[in-house]
């Protein structure tokens, strides 16, 4: 990747476990048991962890994670992703969903119903195969669906996805 990359912020160990956690989907008790925070401390510590990365949004903070290289595809669990390439509108929602957007600002810039928007993120999860937002935010960025340039300045314009990647195929990513 090129030099130009946004500074990366220095995690510990345990702080890049947790995000892989969260770019994985898991639920806060799979979470605490994988990295021995109580349970109750978990949603506590992924807010610390997703603004230590400048973002509010576990979604975005998976798709960061990704960036830096932190999350690995065998971080991110696919079930029975559909052989569908997303239309090109759905794509256009999933690069919101990377970049942050609220669905209703993603409407907004689409010309969409926030009701459509977040229809489409329904329908994209099931054709990624993945179950949440974070899943479906990291696999976007591993599989080359969107560009790293969506993750803000300085990012470059380019993709980490192969073309014999299932996932990229599924997106029509070649």
């Amino acid at each position: 990747m090129p030099a130009a990359l946004p500074d990366k912020p220095d995690l510990s160990d345990a702080e890049v476990l947790l995000l892989r956690q969260v770019a994985g989907g898991h639920l806060n008790a799979a979470v605490s048991r994988a990295t021995g925070i109580a349970e109750a401390a978990v949603g506590p510590a992924i807010t610390a962890l997703t603004f230590k990365l400048g973002t509010p949004h576990r979604h975005r903070a998976a798709a960061l994670g990704v960036g830096w290289g932190w999350v690995r595809v065998e971080d991110v669990p696919v079930s029975n992703p559909t052989s569908l390439p997303l239309p090109l509108r759905q794509q256009e929602v999933l690069a919101g969903l990377v970049a942050g957007e609220e669905p209703k600002a993603t409407a907004e810039r689409l010309g969409l119903s926030e009701k459509t928007v977040r229809t489409y993120i329904q329908k994209i999860l099931r054709t990624l195969g993945v179950r949440s937002r974070q899943q479906a935010a990291a696999l976007a960025v591993l599989s080359g669906i969107v560009s790293l340039s969506i993750l803000g300045d300085g990012w470059p314009d380019t993709t980490l996805g192969k073309a014999d990647d299932p996932a990229a195929q599924l997106a029509g990513v070649s």
